[in-house]
């Protein structure tokens, strides 16, 4: 993204491309996480019916796939995968919580990164739905602020990742 933007080359197929690609990858880690065998059953149809979705709505707001010069952010498919994202995330703290495996939640990495995800999706919903209408290649609409935050929590989710992996003990390193 960084190449095309620095030859001033559109990239927000390559955007679209990543929400693809990231809601499978994380929805996932969770199927590998949650214990309810009904969850993890649940979890491949509503991942596949996003995939589906997601390309509806690529194509829905490119009517021109090969005109790479007008191609537009997707409208709806940040918010939903927003929303299944913390819905999957607020469903494991209370799978997590109910179960009483963990004696600390604050040294169990994946809360870290649970947190992380959860912080960062939490904001993206609200923004999601503008950034369809404020990046447009050749009418860049000013919304101040606004277009700052997803950088911003990008870097808390960072953070919240770096403190799981460093609360991770090396004696659990690859323990069967």
């Amino acid at each position: 993204m960084f190449h095309c933007a620095a030859n001033r080359m559109n990239n927000m197929l390559l955007l679209n491309l990543t929400v693809i690609f990231r809601y499978p990858l994380l929805s996932g880690m969770f199927f590998y996480k949650y214990e309810n065998p009904f969850i993890k059953k649940c979890i491949i149809p509503v991942t596949l019916a996003f995939t589906i979705f997601t390309v509806g709505d690529i194509l829905y707001c490119n009517p021109n796939l090969y005109n790479l010069h007008e191609h537009r952010a997707v409208l709806y498919s940040m918010t939903v995968e927003s929303l299944l994202m913390i819905f999957w995330t607020l469903l494991y703290f209370y799978e997590l919580i109910r179960s009483l495996k963990i004696p600390s939640l604050l040294t169990f990495p994946f809360f870290w990164v649970c947190s992380g995800l959860l912080v960062y999706y939490s904001s993206l919903i609200f923004i999601a739905p503008a950034l369809h209408y404020a990046m447009k290649w050749e009418q860049w609409l000013d919304i101040g602020f606004l277009d700052r935050m997803p950088y911003i929590f990008e870097i808390v989710i960072a953070i919240l990742f770096s403190v799981g992996i460093w609360v991770f003990s090396a004696r659990h390193y690859a323990r069967q």
